[in-house]
């Protein structure tokens, strides 16, 4: 496994190996049959604000979600999983009744006491195997970020991408404290590196590397904040996109779709969202030894794309044509 190992190897060993208790459930989301009714599914029975029901994951099982990530980017999606990982998730094909496509599917299911609420808030990733665009839609903030659940996982599908990933819980289910040699224990994916979610992205990176792709966060402001825009675009960056930019080009496909929009860019100082906190942008902004733990993923300057959006704009049919007129 790509992470290091030492005596975290044998930290909360038998947690994790323990069979089920009795009564646990398994929450397979077993009635949806579209994948907006599997996101809305997994929102629903996610750990949600100030829970304190998020667990950081240990070093070996985010290795270990990693090692799982990878394959199916590879286009594997029926091997076993690792014992790190089957007593709190499950990995399957997962066909969508609209338009007939499978997709591979791994999402946390485990709920040992029943309540209705997954145990560890890992989250899920999705992978279109005969994807037509090398893009990732990804929500970092659900239930905090209305829609922006539902609003993603549409585009991915409509505009046949290649990977869709889920943040876990609320990104306020659990304050910011110190675990084991003082990693972050925080529940939001965006601000914190120790996540499953980031070590999918960490190993989605690995996967490209220098090739071209795109990972696109979908976040949502409220409706009194950056008042001057309904839309704000960043990389990550408190920078002036140059012309040509990704970025530019979306705004234009947006404003040509959606004329009465006002649409803001990094560096207009029309809004500060501009994400230069983003762990998930950090790794695609920087050097190959930062913020990669050890991995060999390229930096990929302005694949990071950000948008931040007012209620009245998450509309998915309002985006799906500009996303895909601007990555043909």
């Amino acid at each position: 496994m790509r992470f290091g190992r030492s005596s975290l190897l044998l930290v909360g060993a038998s947690v994790l190996m323990a069979p089920r208790a009795t009564g646990a459930a398994e929450l397979t989301c077993p009635s949806s049959v579209t994948l907006e009714a599997l996101v809305a599914c997994i929102r629903d029975q996610m750990p949600g604000r100030s829970s304190g029901m998020f667990v950081a994951p240990a070093f070996m099982e985010m290795s270990a979600w990693r090692s799982v990530v990878s394959a199916m980017m590879y286009g594997a999606c029926g091997s076993p999983l690792p014992s790190t990982l089957s007593p709190f998730v499950q990995i399957r094909s997962f066909r969508d009744a609209d338009n007939g496509r499978s997709y591979c599917l791994l999402m946390e299911t485990a709920d040992r006491n029943g309540d209705g609420v997954v145990d560890r808030g890992f989250g899920a990733f999705i992978v279109d195997a005969f994807a037509e665009r090398e893009l990732s839609h990804q929500v970092s903030h659900p239930i905090a970020d209305e829609g922006t659940e539902t609003q993603a996982v549409t585009v991915f599908k409509r505009t046949r991408s290649r990977t869709f990933l889920l943040a876990g819980a609320h990104r306020d289910a659990r304050l910011d404290e110190r675990a084991f040699q003082g990693f972050s224990m925080s529940s939001d994916v965006a601000h914190n590196a120790a996540t499953m979610f980031h070590a999918a992205h960490v190993e989605i990176a690995a996967y490209y590397g220098w090739r071209p792709w795109w990972a696109i966060q979908w976040h949502g402001m409220a409706e009194d904040t950056c008042e001057r825009v309904d839309v704000h675009l960043s990389h990550g960056f408190d920078t002036t996109p140059a012309a040509g930019d990704k970025i530019l080009e979306l705004r234009s496909h947006l404003l040509a779709f959606e004329p009465t929009w006002r649409i803001g860019v990094a560096g207009s100082r029309v809004c500060s969202l501009n994400a230069t906190s983003n762990v998930q942008g950090l790794l695609l902004n920087s050097a190959p030894t930062t913020f990669n733990f050890g991995t060999a993923a390229a930096p990929a300057a302005r694949r990071f794309v950000h948008i931040e959006q007012h209620p009245g704009v998450r509309d998915p049919e309002k985006w799906i044509a500009a996303v895909m007129a601007t990555w043909p």
